[in-house]
């Protein structure tokens, strides 16, 4: 249940890879995955390089820029084999495909991906040519962290206002996944997308609960701030220089 910390979304690992556009779950081929919330199945089938891929359009809607609802998708990819059918119904917790490694993948793994989108148009969330969607956003703020857990979000902004791209924040402890042990977080790029009623530039879920001092870069300056998580709840930090 465990997030892989080492490729998260946003991330470029260091500026070694493109900027990930969702969270990796690192399991052996086989392991059932799981629906996130209830909705209908509108892909099943294989997508990006031949990786087998659900698709779930939720129930739930977001408020949008303007006053207009979107739209919540979850993409599960990777697979080995797909349970869910296409115009299915399925409930939270309910197994709809297995995980492998299937497509464009290194290991046996599900990449997750949650999408806030003002269209029904399911080749503008699925696409097997396109390698950043436009609706992408961070699937740890729209999962429940894992028990006695809560999770950090915020914003780095530079002297002018402007959001610092890819900047590095510290100090967050996370004792687990072990595997893929977390050392930092980054800061969204050009190719990520914040929560539409957040805003973040980061967020990162199943932090330990406790007073921590974070830090990050602006400028040439490091800038620190305190923070206490609580389980089950988000705290919010923002950074400026």
């Amino acid at each position: 249940p465990t997030i892989d910390q080492t490729y998260r979304y946003g991330s470029t690992m260091g500026g070694n890879f493109q900027q990930h556009q969702g969270v990796e779950f690192n399991n052996p081929d086989g392991t059932p995955v799981l629906a996130i919330g209830a909705g209908k199945v509108v892909y099943a089938g294989p997508a990006e390089q031949g990786a087998l891929t659900v698709a779930i359009r939720h129930d739930t809607t977001v408020a949008g820029p303007g006053g207009g609802r979107l739209r919540v998708y979850s993409v599960y990819y990777h697979n080995s084999a797909l349970k869910a059918k296409l115009g299915q119904r399925v409930q939270p917790g309910q197994v709809i495909s297995y995980v492998g490694n299937t497509g464009r993948a290194t290991n046996d793994h599900l990449h997750l991906e949650v999408h806030a989108a003002p269209t029904e148009d399911v080749k503008l969330i699925v696409d097997s040519l396109e390698r950043f969607p436009a609706y992408t956003t961070n699937p740890e703020l729209w999962i429940e962290p894992l028990p006695n857990t809560g999770l950090i979000a915020g914003q780095v902004f530079d002297a002018a206002g402007n959001p610092v791209p890819q900047a590095r924040v510290y100090g967050i402890i996370k004792p687990d996944p072990v595997e893929t042990p977390f050392s930092y977080a980054e800061t969204y790029g050009d190719k990520a997308h914040s929560h539409p009623l957040y805003g973040e530039h980061f967020a990162v879920s199943d932090v330990p609960p406790g007073e921590l001092v974070i830090g990050t870069e602006i400028q040439g300056k490091k800038v620190f701030r305190k923070v206490t998580v609580e389980a089950g709840k988000l705290t919010w930090v923002v950074f400026r220089p």
